[in-house]
């Protein structure tokens, strides 16, 4: 039986400044609409997160591809990763400096035989399946090389992880009940190089079954110390509504670890989605399978 098409975006849990959430909503709306054209064609949930997670990694609004925020080097260095509900397969790259979608590298690396390719492992990998490299360099933006240059001029230590996030992730719902998880992300302002946060590990920044499916944003490294998608994934597995499984996990999230700040988005196999987080906004935007179309922060 066919089932209804749903998809949920989001572009990141944070203090998104007031002059930046017009062009946010904007984004995860156009993210939306890519996606969701797939689905309502016959596509997949697999290739409806890969355009809607790739048209925010172009969007430079988002810390995702091009426009991400730099590291304390002054380099960018991007994570991304897919699941696969039904067959609870996963791709997974992080450390890329050269690859302008790692969206769709993590689509790759889902085929196997790896999970997680990170590094010029990754980039090595990358020129095997025939993706083009960038230039560092393509993927910094004006108003990012700023911000790093008053960082850097400051002499101070990188702001508190829980001022500057701005993932984007997608879950998507397809005619034939499928459901996918995605996610990227240029990872927290001037972080170490080689940093890495919740985005591309399983259970952490995204978990996908037949049951439901979960991706987080927020401080990476407090999402990661609870598997916060994992989390929420089970309270589906225990039957509670997608949103009251979205309010309890950021809920886990602020009481498990000090500081605790995030986001996440739910889908299930029905078309309902939940959203939730503790930051002073998340830009997302949704439609769920009654057609109910949403976005906002």
């Amino acid at each position: 039986m066919e089932s209804s098409q749903a998809i949920i975006v989001h572009g990141g849990a944070w203090a998104i400044p007031d002059d930046q959430v017009t062009a946010h909503i904007a984004g995860c709306t156009a993210a939306r609409t890519a996606g969701w054209q797939i689905l309502q064609q016959g596509g997949s949930a697999l290739d409806a997160v890969e355009a809607a997670v790739r048209v925010m990694e172009d969007d430079p609004i988002f810390d995702a591809g091009t426009g991400s925020v730099l590291t304390s080097a002054g380099t960018v260095e991007l994570d991304a990763a897919l699941m696969d509900g039904r067959t609870l397969r996963y791709g997974a790259v992080a450390g890329l400096r050269r690859i302008r979608n790692p969206i769709t590298l993590a689509r790759y690396v889902l085929q196997g035989p790896a999970t997680m390719l990170v590094g010029t492992g990754a980039e090595e990998f990358a020129a095997t399946v025939g993706i083009p490299f960038c230039d560092n360099a393509d993927l910094i933006v004006e108003r990012e090389r700023r911000l790093w240059l008053e960082w850097k001029a400051q002499g101070a230590p990188p702001p508190p992880p829980a001022s500057g996030h701005d993932t984007v992730g997608a879950i998507a719902l397809d005619r034939e009940g499928n459901l996918v998880a995605a996610n990227s992300t240029g990872g927290t302002p001037f972080k170490l190089p080689g940093r890495v946060g919740d985005t591309p590990l399983v259970g952490c920044g995204l978990y996908a079954t037949p049951v439901g499916a979960a991706v987080c944003t927020g401080w990476g490294e407090s999402i990661t110390r609870v598997a916060l998608a994992r989390r929420v994934v089970e309270l589906l597995e225990d039957g509670l509504p997608p949103q009251v499984a979205a309010e309890r996990g950021i809920h886990l999230l602020a009481e498990l670890v000090s500081g605790g700040r995030g986001g996440v988005i739910v889908l299930t196999p029905d078309g309902e989605v939940g959203l939730a987080w503790n930051t002073p906004r998340m830009a997302y935007a949704y439609i769920t399978s009654h057609g109910t179309a949403q976005a906002g922060v």
